[in-house]
């Protein structure tokens, strides 16, 4: 009896051994024997220090322009929930790992796609490109451009007030407007993963990028959802031993609340 009884204790543990390593085992062995929140330090307030990259992979270096602005805009502390435009916190908390510190609009506006639009915008704002700003609203919807609409008031709460108005008045056609199609394989920082569906449409940026010597690439993606809320990390549901990190396969790339294809990926014009 006792044998019969080490032996079902011991193929338990040998099932669950194997459901462990067949879910963090994916396609480069430099990820096994990744611990759960081992990438992650909840006291840093940037992404580049708060997640660690998996062992063999380093982080691109000499970052400039959009790419270095989104990897360095700080985050909220580790205990500050992601809360929605009317003051209600989101409701499944387990679904991201940090919130960028950016005044979203008090308006319902800053939902799905938007979200990435008001990286963009923020962006262009906080270095000082107006006229990028302006070219935002050639679209087809045929938006005021932020010099106009402002009349020299260049505060933080006027750029706010300009970026309701905007957000309001745009529709999935406006950020396709924006973007255009890259191969995956090119991903890199500020890239947006975007699908237009028949009644909803999302999108998801980019914000930090590791590479192996064999050159596969890992990524980290942020967003908003429905209704209008703060930007938020999102985990990754499908491998949580290199979460919040992604591996950049081809094929179904699943996040918390979406589900993508690698064909989705597009770049700013």
């Amino acid at each position: 009896m006792k044998t019969f009884f080490t032996i079902i204790i011991s193929t338990i543990l040998f099932n669950s051994c194997n459901t462990h390593i067949a879910k963090k085992s994916l396609n480069d062995e430099s990820i096994e024997n990744i611990g759960l929140d081992h990438l992650i330090h909840k006291k840093e307030l940037k992404i580049y220090a708060k997640f660690d990259t998996p062992l063999n992979y380093s982080r691109q270096k000499n970052l400039s322009g959009f790419a270095s602005w989104l990897n360095n805009i700080s985050l909220k502390n580790d205990n500050v929930p992601v809360y929605m435009y009317n003051g209600q916190k989101k409701a499944n908390p387990n679904i991201y790992v940090g919130v960028l510190d950016l005044e979203q609009p008090t308006k319902n506006v800053q939902f799905n796609e938007n979200g990435v639009i008001s990286l963009r915008a923020e962006y262009f704002f906080q270095t000082k490109n107006y006229n990028k700003l302006d070219a935002l609203a050639k679209i087809p919807t045929n938006l005021i451009p932020y010099t106009k609409y402002i009349n020299g008031d260049y505060s933080y709460k006027k750029y706010k007030e300009y970026l309701t108005y905007y957000l309001k008045n745009s529709n999935p056609s406006t950020i396709k407007h924006l973007l255009e199609a890259i191969p995956f394989k090119d991903l890199q920082i500020g890239d947006v993963l975007f699908q237009k569906g028949a009644t909803k449409s999302h999108a998801v940026i980019v914000m930090d990028v590791a590479t192996d010597n064999k050159g596969n690439k890992i990524y980290i993606l942020a967003q908003t959802y429905y209704p209008s809320q703060d930007i938020q990390i999102i985990t990754n549901p499908s491998n949580d031993y290199i979460s919040p990190w992604n591996e950049a396969t081809e094929g179904v790339i699943l996040t918390p609340e979406w589900r993508f294809l690698s064909s989705d990926l597009m770049r700013f014009k």
